[in-house]
């Protein structure tokens, strides 16, 4: 199916990012899209973090790099990466989103699973510029509250 295009503007996003990047993104006010053509984004912290952990989260997972040759994601290490909450400031560009392509005859299972991945993320065409001042949310802090709820949850059963 590929990229169709949005039409709606966001007006908050949410980008995670490695701790050693946030320096300059913060310097420089814009998420750059990288020798790729877009740079991207979720619309919530929830679909974030379920992005995170179908990716980056998953040790080994191969994912296809820049230029086409394929990576696998190391081990996860949650204190490395941040995620930005930003309100765009807009310029020319154009959203989009990348439906995941799904070969002739696949499940529906399978149809339903690259739907919901496909609909975590946006993707933006050009450099994303931002307000001032971002929330900086450090994933270690927030995945160690999770696990706190859970265990709550689990005990007070």
């Amino acid at each position: 199916m590929g990229y169709i295009r949005v039409t709606s503007k966001p007006e908050e996003l949410y980008h995670y990012t490695r701790q050693e990047n946030l320096d300059s993104i913060l310097r420089e006010g814009r998420i750059r899209h990288m020798g790729d053509t877009e740079c991207w984004f979720c619309t919530s912290l929830e679909d974030t973090l379920e992005l995170m952990r179908a990716t980056v989260m998953v040790e080994g997972k191969p994912y296809v790099k820049l230029g086409g040759s394929i990576g696998r994601y190391p081990k996860f290490q949650p204190e490395d990466y941040v995620i930005l909450r930003l309100k765009p400031r807009y310029q020319n560009g154009e959203w989009v989103r990348w439906m995941q392509e799904i070969p002739p005859g696949a499940s529906p299972e399978l149809l339903k699973a690259a739907e919901d991945f496909s609909n975590l993320k946006l993707g933006f065409r050009g450099d994303l510029k931002f307000c001032p001042d971002p929330e900086i949310i450090e994933v270690k802090s927030l995945i160690e509250s999770e696990e706190i709820r859970s265990t709550n949850l689990f005990i007070s059963m």
